[in-house]
């Protein structure tokens, strides 16, 4: 009889609690667990058009810094022949370097303000740093 008492009492503290328990939550709190999902799928989307943007910035940042990099080895970094070079022997290979590199910018990038800021336009493009 005592177990049955005391199990009882144990339920229905734990029900009581529950109830109790939402209503002590702050605003902030609620927000947050109700926004998750959000932020979640906004994180998702922001990877997925984060990833080709990285490709496409970084590609052509590599690109450009790889092709003045050997246009500068060729003696003149300024130079319209040095560059032309540069372009054809280096702008491939930073094309691709800088692409691969893109891929994990852009999808950090992308997951990251996806979460702080889902759908936001910050989360869909890049701005220079």
């Amino acid at each position: 009889m005592f177990k049955k008492l005391a199990s009882s009492f144990l339920l229905a503290s734990v029900f009581v609690g529950s109830l109790v328990a939402p209503a002590m939550a702050d605003e902030t709190t609620f927000q947050k667990i109700v926004f998750l999902p959000v932020r979640m799928v906004g994180s998702g989307v922001g990877t997925v058009v984060g990833v080709p943007l990285g490709v496409v910035k970084d590609g052509n940042r590599g690109a450009i810094k790889s092709t003045k990099w050997v246009a500068g080895k060729l003696g003149n970094e300024d130079g319209k022949y040095h560059q032309m070079f540069g372009a054809i022997v280096g702008g491939p290979f930073g094309a691709i370097g800088g692409g691969t590199y893109g891929i994990a910018d852009g999808g950090w990038h992308g997951m990251k303000t996806g979460f702080d800021k889902p759908f936001s336009k910050d989360a869909f493009t890049f701005k220079d740093e």
